[in-house]
């Protein structure tokens, strides 16, 4: 169907980006604190979002400014949450993110869920907590983990909230989002100000600000205007799947037998979501799904 080739196109990239995005994330944090990382980030994301854009004003009402205190939240959570564990137990424990986002699309904006979706979501989650087993067997952060918990829950929040954002301009959206959301980073960098502006920090702002930040985002949005929230939050079960994967490649550490059967369930998790009884209603918006910037 070409509706299920164009989400590919989107999940994808997706994947990858997001796979890769713990890694940088993590080694930045070698340069710089945690919250002046995310400030400058947000900053510098917010900015060419407006550019691509071609409209600086944000778009400021109760649900744009919820979603963008949401996601500093999220984003704030999950980078402290990194400086406790790995990039790949990162990854593995942020995507319980479904399990929070279904319920609360249901909640908030009515969404219906049909019992395959709600299985695939069981089934993808029991692969994180298989995951999660090898974690705490290998002496994993119960700070790290909780934390990260943290990230999943308001992610899920913030997801849903794009999805009932789904009628404004998806880019000016995500500028705002990110624009926002940086102005609540600035009360709190003073507090905690630490950088050492060396290439590698260069190399992992701009991979986190501009592949993880704007261009995740973006595809992430579009993502969540072709789909229910249930059916899309689902997917990205292959995430943490694909981090594990890159971190072993990275380190040369074979993952655990425990490791590869949890990513191996994740990933049936996906593909019981998307079997086809697992057809949703979706309400259709006159919103183009595309992340290029508005005609006029």
């Amino acid at each position: 169907m070409p509706e299920q080739r164009k989400l590919l196109t989107y999940l994808v990239p997706y994947v990858l980006m997001s796979s890769l995005q713990y890694q940088f994330a993590k080694d930045g944090l070698k340069y710089v604190d945690p919250m002046t990382f995310m400030g400058i980030r947000y900053f510098i994301a917010a900015a060419i979002c407006f550019v691509i854009a071609r409209n600086f004003r944000p778009i400021l009402n109760r649900d744009t400014v919820l979603l963008s205190f949401f996601t500093f939240l999220s984003s704030a959570i999950w980078i402290y949450g990194l400086e406790y564990v790995s990039p790949a137990q990162s990854a593995v424990l942020s995507y319980t993110m479904p399990l929070f986002a279904i319920p609360l699309s249901v909640l908030l904006i009515k969404e219906r869920v049909t019992p395959l979706v709600w299985t695939g979501a069981l089934v993808g989650f029991t692969g994180v907590a298989i995951y999660g087993l090898a974690l705490v067997s290998s002496g994993g952060s119960a700070l790290g983990a909780v934390l990260s918990f943290g990230n999943a829950f308001f992610w899920a929040l913030y997801s849903v909230y794009i999805r009932k954002l789904r009628v404004q301009d998806p880019v000016r959206t995500v500028a705002t989002q990110f624009f926002v959301g940086g102005l609540f980073y600035l009360p709190l960098i003073p507090f905690v100000f630490f950088l050492n502006p060396t290439p590698g920090f260069f190399i992992d702002l701009g991979y986190v600000s501009l592949i993880g930040g704007v261009t995740s985002l973006l595809v992430w949005s579009a993502m969540l205007r072709m789909e229910t929230v249930g059916k899309i939050t689902t997917l990205v079960f292959a995430v943490p799947a694909t981090t594990v994967i890159i971190q072993s490649i990275l380190t040369d550490q074979l993952p655990t037998a425990f490791s590869v059967l949890g990513i191996c369930v994740m990933f049936a998790g996906i593909y019981v979501s998307r079997l086809r009884g697992a057809k949703q209603t979706v309400v259709i918006s006159p919103v183009n799904t595309s992340v290029s910037g508005p005609s006029s």
